[in-house]
């Protein structure tokens, strides 16, 4: 008779190599299982914050991560539709660098190798369907590395696919509206000046209330991109390729900074679609659950999705402890992953969504509240306090806070 394994992992990138990792340090027999051979771009902004740090460092696997060739990000330059600039530090160069830029070729085949090392199974496998019986989960159905068919069984099947995820699409999990969608380009350009060691959004007129980004890499290399909602994308008629290009050759904040960088090609300007977890998606059903991008959750503000994959990873590896010890499987016993995932990742994607909703409604706040930051060092720290890779953006939207700004909550409708 066949092996039948513990759990079957689909998808080797932060979520699924997470997953199997947690399974595997626990004794369990688990199998990790990808289309791609390893390394294999993943087409992303590249950085990766507190939470990916806090979950290596659980695993043992942080201190490899350190060594992956990118950046240590101690801080942000934000810049608003007038052209304000301002630079915010969250750490201390003493202290180690709240989170890193690196290419995500490097940085998933480390957490993919990592993984192996743990779980010790890994295939080669395209999923096409599910074995399923009355009504449960019970395998995959695909083709292996040789091209030909197989089926593997499992108690519980861990899908980490992406955002085109098999098993979502199976059961209907993989729709959001448009307004809780998110398309991005993305490039690498070599020969950037005046790179630090801080992350840069800005928020240019012409794509408000999306935003072009700008995140630095090892000699003098940056991750560039240009991500908007699909919804206000469609508004516009914009092409985010056409728009990225002319703010990098007019925007007086670039065009001198870009004059002799040139764009790597491969692979050149890629663009992809991220859906956002301010829809909230069912994650799980008999028989199996939803991680990461298959799960929609992806920030609606800053558009990152590597750390709470990692966190949906961890988290759906103990529930199969629970579902294994418990020999259940069943779907009410599996919405217990649903519920304390979203106790972890719901809150900041609530007030993420709430942020970036204002931003779009009042553009000109943005630019009121960087000259504020720019003229008084004192309100300065306070906003250093409650930008992203902090975790206390709550109190941006708290009434002391927007007194200094001259307004009030109910004027944003909060």
């Amino acid at each position: 008779m066949a092996t039948e394994y513990d759990a079957i992992v689909i998808g080797a990138g932060p979520a699924g190599a997470t997953a199997a990792m947690y399974l595997g340090k626990a004794g369990k027999n688990v199998l990790l299982v990808d289309m791609a051979k390893f390394p294999r771009d993943k087409v992303c902004g590249d950085a990766q914050g507190r939470r990916a740090a806090s979950i290596m460092k659980e695993l043992g696997i942080y201190e490899g991560y350190t060594q992956i060739p990118g950046k240590g990000i101690y801080g942000m330059t934000l810049s608003s539709p007038k052209g304000i600039v301002i630079h915010l530090d969250v750490e201390d160069r003493n202290n180690p660098p709240q989170g890193y830029v690196h290419r995500r070729i490097d940085f998933d085949k480390y957490i993919f190798e990592s993984a192996v090392k743990i779980c010790k199974n890994f295939k080669i496998f395209k999923v096409t369907d599910l074995i399923i019986e009355n009504g449960c989960v019970k395998g995959i159905k695909g083709t292996n590395e040789q091209g030909q068919p197989e089926e593997i069984r499992a108690k519980v099947v861990l899908a980490a696919d992406g955002a085109n995820s098999t098993v979502a699409a199976k059961f209907g999990l993989n729709k959001n509206p448009l307004e809780h969608s998110i398309v991005a380009i993305r490039a690498y350009y070599k020969n950037v000046d005046d790179l630090t060691d801080r992350i840069e959004i800005h928020l240019v007129e012409r794509v408000i209330p999306g935003y072009f980004w700008i995140f630095p890499m090892p000699n003098k290399g940056a991750n560039v991109g240009l991500g908007m909602v699909v919804e206000d994308m469609n508004k516009k008629k914009l092409n985010l390729q056409d728009a990225m290009l002319k703010e990098i050759a007019e925007n007086p904040l670039f065009k001198d900074r870009f004059k002799n960088a040139t764009l790597e090609t491969p692979p050149g300007i890629r663009g992809w679609s991220l859906p956002v977890g301010s829809y909230r998606r069912k994650s799980y059903g008999n028989g199996f659950m939803l991680l990461g991008d298959a799960a929609s959750l992806i920030d609606p503000l800053s558009g990152e999705g590597v750390g709470n994959a990692m966190i949906s990873g961890k988290l759906s590896a103990q529930i199969t402890m629970e579902a294994l010890e418990k020999n259940d499987f069943s779907e009410k016993f599996l919405k217990k992953y649903d519920t304390e995932l979203w106790a972890v990742v719901g809150p900041e994607m609530k007030l993420n969504y709430k942020l970036q909703k204002i931003a779009k409604r009042f553009p000109g706040l943005v630019d009121k509240l960087l000259e504020k930051a720019a003229k008084d060092p004192e309100f300065k720290k306070k906003l250093e306090k409650h930008v992203p890779y902090t975790a206390n953006r709550d109190a941006l939207l708290k009434e002391d806070f927007l007194s200094e700004l001259g307004l009030a909550a109910t004027f944003l409708g909060i």
